[in-house]
């Protein structure tokens, strides 16, 4: 059988992290929660997860402490193989666990990281071993309960984890390089910080969904030309999204027949009875308010974004960011020249823009007279939300026709 451990030191909050993480991973391992507390404390687990209360004594190697020595009331005693992660460590992959499985197949310890400060030693934040080499282990103390005591076993004494290991003729490896880990531990200052943006696009904040699941709308005016934007969509890496095209005015190039040839269900066409001919501003303003998803971009029927646009336009999201623009783009009014975006007027495009749906509603697209109305669409959103909340995109992501 095999084990993992989430062990947690107080904050619920890392509980309800892994819980949202455990609901969407490919795991066949049974998954045990050690909440070490200081009080009183309980948290309420959903069924088919053991949730293990504890004293915090010794604080997480004094839980593996007591895992090892079969002292934890609860805990399996019949496993094979364990996976131990300690607090603030989260998941990079949605079988995070299989790394580890495989190797312990050739190996007796699979560590997260073996690190060379101080010493060459596993640190105990996350790693993997087999039941045989957890029954050979030692600890500075019974029971353990400093810190000081903690750090002997991990990397301050000659006889630490990685020794004791080692000396019985076990095998040491690690998982993987820090830069494609599948788990991170987002509390340790020589990390990479970037990789924790990283798991909220796979897997969503608690009660958020996961970027890679997001639906992003694209409002799209059209009138009288070749729709180039349905071939710029359908080529993306990124398959969620929704193109609401609507032409001003009714049609008479056969373009409702064509969208229907092409027969793809995120594809929304729509004609409205009289052209406006305000170059689709009052378009975009209506469908704003209507459109359903998670993001909007505000594009055009002849522009192309290139394949990789919605990806990279979400990655550069964080928790406080209201909207992306990639940070170069063509433009057909520049002789076709690269054009430096930047947030100024004359140098930010609304198709190069990725705009947070609900942020956007609330601001509105204001403006249905002026030329270039999209200038004041980011400016309200600038105002609203400061310039802060625009995040750079490295890349020349769309060619604007």
């Amino acid at each position: 059988m095999n084990l993992i451990v989430i062990c947690v030191y107080n904050r619920e909050q890392n509980i309800k992290q892994w819980l949202h993480c455990w609901q969407q991973c490919n795991s066949d391992a049974q998954l045990i929660i050690i909440h070490n507390v200081d009080g009183e404390e309980r948290y309420n687990i959903p069924d088919g997860i053991t949730y293990i209360r504890r004293q915090n004594i010794g604080f997480d190697i004094g839980a593996f402490q007591d895992v090892c020595m079969n002292h934890l009331n609860g805990f399996p005693q019949l496993w094979d193989k364990l996976l131990w992660i300690a607090d603030d460590t989260i998941p990079m992959q949605k079988d995070f666990d299989r790394p580890y499985w495989d190797l312990l197949d050739t190996h007796d310890c699979v560590a997260m990281e073996i690190s060379p400060h101080v010493k060459r030693h596993i640190r105990t934040t996350g790693f993997a071993i087999t039941k045989k080499i957890s029954e050979t282990l030692t600890f500075p103390a019974y029971p353990v309960t400093t810190k000081q005591q903690c750090y002997e076993f991990e990397h301050l004494s000659k006889q630490a984890f990685y020794e004791q290991v080692t000396a019985v003729g076990g095998k040491v490896i690690m998982v993987t390089d820090q830069k494609n880990s599948p788990l991170f531990d987002t509390g340790y200052h020589r990390r990479i910080k970037e990789r924790e943006q990283h798991h909220y696009h796979i897997f969503g904040r608690p009660g958020e969904k996961p970027i890679t699941e997001a639906i992003v709308c694209f409002i799209c005016p059209a009138y009288n030309a070749h729709p180039y934007i349905i071939e710029s969509l359908q080529a993306q890496t990124h398959k969620n999204w929704k193109l609401y095209l609507v032409h001003d005015g009714p049609n008479e190039t056969g373009l409702k027949e064509y969208v229907e040839n092409i027969n793809d269900p995120r594809i929304i066409y729509y004609e409205t009875e009289t052209r406006s001919s305000n170059w689709g501003h009052s378009i975009r303003s209506e469908w704003l308010q209507k459109v359903e998803g998670d993001y909007v971009v505000i594009t055009n029927q002849d522009n192309y974004h290139v394949p990789v646009f919605i990806e990279y336009m979400l990655r550069g999201f964080t928790h406080d960011s209201a909207a992306t623009y990639c940070s170069d783009m063509v433009h057909s009014y520049k002789a076709w020249q690269i054009i430096p975006c930047s947030l100024r007027r004359g140098y930010l495009d609304c198709a190069g823009v990725m705009v947070k749906l609900d942020k956007a509603k609330a601001c509105g697209w204001n403006d249905v007279t002026s030329h270039s109305a999209d200038w004041f669409y980011f400016k309200d959103l600038i105002t609203k939300y400061t310039p802060y909340s625009f995040k750079r995109v490295t890349g020349c992501l769309l060619i604007h026709n």
